[in-house]
């Protein structure tokens, strides 16, 4: 049976990596194959056949997911939709005091215009509207395809739409009034109970910096929790205790056994014995159940609730329950529901835990290795987090043995304690969520604190390479050798190569130079680096009460080319979709060098641009700045910093978001100094720039739009792409092929590479 669950999962998990969903046909005649392998009667027709059942299921989900997309002569069209609102919307103030919420809502009718297809839809409001669970409304929204961004070691957030099933993103249009049209039904009764349970919680903690904490495990209401609190429990490993997931299901299911077990002998005492064995997993279901739902049946808390059921089951039919059949059998259940759940980081995180915990309870029986098992799991789990997060905290198995147990014995029920007096309507429920948080309102700012004094002591970045990978998950597997400790201590030697930082930036050649435009949005960011030298043109964009795009697309990127440090990092200007990110990585980075916009000239350590400042790297690689010139009266975009590299084979030109008047005076006085092979379009594309003057005397050979997908400004113009198309001059964007990589060698022709392209799946088209 394990080896035939083994090839159903493998089938199941093989198509979700597939470039394309495949023929309509294909689906029934896998299922075809499959009995016909299974008729075969032997042990490899058997597995051929559940191989074969496997792939027909991610076929078949691949269909379903694709019939389901928004068409793309949809995006930015204005429509009236009318569905539900599911789950809890999640409301984020910003710095500013502005409000705004994201929530999901489940169409019940398809949109008008032919829009037939999207049936969860994930919309942003920032008008203010009063939004309850289960309410149906009708909104006017501008919908777009769910998309992220694609960059070289950095995340894709299409995993976590094509995960959770949304269909398509938008806004809500604040130009026709929404209407709400019913009321929250019954079936949506425990989402409102969570939203009024999360409002007392921050009423009652009020500016408590552990009140997003308690409603986090009370609900799973993860809105609160800004992105430093997220950073720090990061950094010192316990992230895992701000989502309610497999721990805390774990606990509450603990209690529930601990219930039964007493209920069964108090049956026992009055001479009942016949289903004794009952009441133990029964009130832990029951209890994780309830528990599960207030948490919103989350993705997290779903899977942990799945896992728990196969382990009672088993025990409810007298077999053992924490046994790797059992786990395999919750993945294989998980995998036939949503076959997409294997590309979050949690499905890999949470079984690969569970296993590691199996595999260390089977050759280390011994007692008093409470600590032991936490150093295990942190050496465990150092691959997989340099493969999802590229780092790992160095501090997880200290934090893990002295967190994990104040949360399960302490923290989380006092918790539930109080969440049940507030369901009882008792006023006892505040003063407990009040004590439930002081132990995080004493250890935050000494955590905060011991972070920044020795952050590399604290959290490592990870040169997270396939083969360093490889031998970091060789150390846990085989530290059951029958070794002294001394000897097994040398095992440690294995994730060396994970630990430590490359030894010069990762490029094809001694002598290849590499340019990458990268993805970030509705901005920019280009990077030119060669062996020893960095440079970064601009750092991306962000909402201000956001992580910005530099965390999330930039830094990944340098971590993965091995660049611990920038030469150059040349801010054009104070747009945010241009100097969003110039805070985190100067923070991550200290460039050697900061060059920014007049607009920006008051940042600390920060040189303004000077037009015709020069500097090389080596003979074939030099950069000089066009503009601006020291005192003239610019607008901010009028005052972008414009640079000009010549690299090896070709030129480089990056004008920031000049307008069609400011190329017309670089024209007047560069002239065919501005001839460039490449050239970024100016402001991404707007109608306001790249005039006839500009493109006749750059004459690019090739321009890049660096642009989000439907973006609200229009860009690139329509215009200002056929200007392009009639001067024969090729265009790109990264909206569409994600970051765009020029490996630049003397003497061989430019390689250019489009990384969306690189790693086709049929849920990123």
């Amino acid at each position: 049976m394990p080896a035939l669950l083994t090839a159903f999962l493998a089938g199941a998990v093989l198509w979700s990596f597939a470039s394309q969903a495949g023929p309509v046909w294909l689906p029934p005649l896998l299922v075809v194959m499959a009995v016909v392998a299974w008729r075969g009667g032997s042990r490899i027709h058997q597995l051929c056949a559940a191989l074969l059942l496997g792939l027909a299921v991610g076929t078949c989900y691949a269909h379903v997911w694709q019939a389901q997309r928004l068409p793309v002569a949809c995006e930015r069209l204005p429509l009236w939709v009318e569905g539900r609102i599911s789950g809890l919307p999640q409301v984020y103030v910003a710095a500013d005091g502005r409000q705004w919420q994201r929530f999901q809502l489940a169409l019940e009718h398809p949109p008008g215009h032919g829009c037939k297809g999207p049936e969860q839809l994930l919309l942003t409001d920032s008008t203010g509207l009063a939004l309850l669970p289960g309410e149906r409304w009708r909104f006017l929204v501008r919908l777009r395809l769910p998309w992220g961004l694609e960059n070289p070691g950095a995340s894709n957030r299409q995993r976590w739409f094509a995960e959770t099933g949304i269909d398509a993103v938008g806004s809500v249009s604040s130009t026709a009034p929404a209407q709400r049209l019913e009321e929250g039904g019954w079936r949506s009764a425990h989402q409102r109970l969570r939203h009024r349970l999360s409002a007392r919680i921050s009423r009652s903690q009020g500016a408590s910096p552990a009140a997003p904490i308690v409603a986090a495990l009370a609900v799973a209401d993860r809105s609160a929790l800004d992105p430093g609190l997220w950073r720090i429990f990061q950094q010192f490993g316990v992230g895992h205790l701000l989502v309610i997931s497999g721990l805390h299901v774990g606990m509450v299911a603990a209690c529930g056994l601990l219930l039964g077990g007493g209920f069964a002998r108090l049956l026992l005492m009055f001479g009942v014995s016949r289903w004794n064995h009952l009441p133990a997993p029964v009130a832990a279901l029951i209890l994780a159940t309830l528990y599960t739902a207030l948490a919103g049946f989350s993705l997290a808390t779903s899977r942990a609730w799945l896992m728990l059921v196969t382990l009672l089951c088993a025990r409810l039919c007298g077999r053992p329950a924490f046994t790797a059949r059992n786990l395999l059998l919750a993945a294989v259940v998980l995998v036939a529901i949503n076959p997409l759940a294997v590309l979050g980081a949690g499905f890999w995180l949470s079984f690969s835990a569970v296993a590691c915990l199996l595999w260390f309870s089977a050759w280390r029986r011994r007692r008093g290795v409470w600590l032991r098992a936490h150093g295990f799991m942190a050496v465990a789990m150092l691959p997989l987090s340099g493969a999802w997060f590229g780092g790992a905290s160095l501090v997880a198995a200290i934090s893990n043995a002295l967190l994990v147990p104040m949360v399960g014995a302490f923290v989380v029920p006092v918790v539930l304690a109080g969440t049940l007096f507030a369901l009882l309507g008792s006023s006892l429920a505040e003063p407990l969520w009040s004590l439930a948080a002081w132990p995080f309102e004493r250890l935050l700012p000494a955590a905060t604190a011991l972070a920044a004094r020795y952050p590399s002591g604290v959290y490592r970045e990870l040169t997270a390479t396939p083969l360093a990978l490889c031998l970091a998950g060789a150390a846990p597997a085989l530290a059951c050798l029958p070794l002294r400790w001394p000897r097994k201590t040398l095992l440690l030697i294995l994730l060396l190569p994970l630990l430590l930082p490359f030894a010069a930036h990762r490029v094809a050649s001694p002598r290849a130079v590499h340019v990458m435009v990268l993805d970030v949005g509705q901005g920019t960011s280009v990077l030119v680096y060669d062996r020893d030298h960095a440079l970064l043109y601009d750092t991306g964009g962000g909402a201000p009460e956001g992580v910005p795009v530099a965390e999330r697309a930039i830094l990944p990127v340098l971590r993965q080319r091995g660049i611990r440090r920038l030469n150059t990092l040349l801010v054009s200007h104070g747009d945010r979709d241009h100097s969003a990110g110039l805070a985190s990585l100067q923070a991550a980075l200290s460039p050697a060098r900061l060059l920014v916009g007049a607009d920006l000239s008051g940042t600390p350590d920060a040189q303004p641009c000077r037009a015709g400042l020069a500097w090389q790297w080596r003979d074939d690689v030099r950069f000089q700045l066009l503009a601006p010139v020291p005192g003239e009266r610019l607008s901010r975009n009028d005052g972008s910093c414009v640079l000009r590299a010549v690299l090896p084979g070709t030129e480089l030109l990056l004008p920031g978001d000049i307008s069609a008047a400011r190329e017309r005076v670089l024209v007047r006085y560069w002239g065919e100094h501005l001839r460039s092979r490449l050239a970024l379009a100016a402001h991404h594309g707007s109608q306001t720039s790249s005039s006839w003057a500009w493109l006749g005397h750059v004459r690019p050979g090739l321009v890049i739009y660096t642009n989000g997908r439907a973006n609200a400004f229009g860009h690139p113009a329509a215009g200002v792409v056929r200007r392009h198309q009639a001067l024969g001059i090729e265009a790109l964007s990264t909206a569409d092929t994600g970051a765009l990589e020029w490996v630049l060698e003397p003497g061989k022709p430019p390689g250019l590479l489009q990384h969306r392209a690189l790693r086709p799946r049929y849920w990123k088209h």
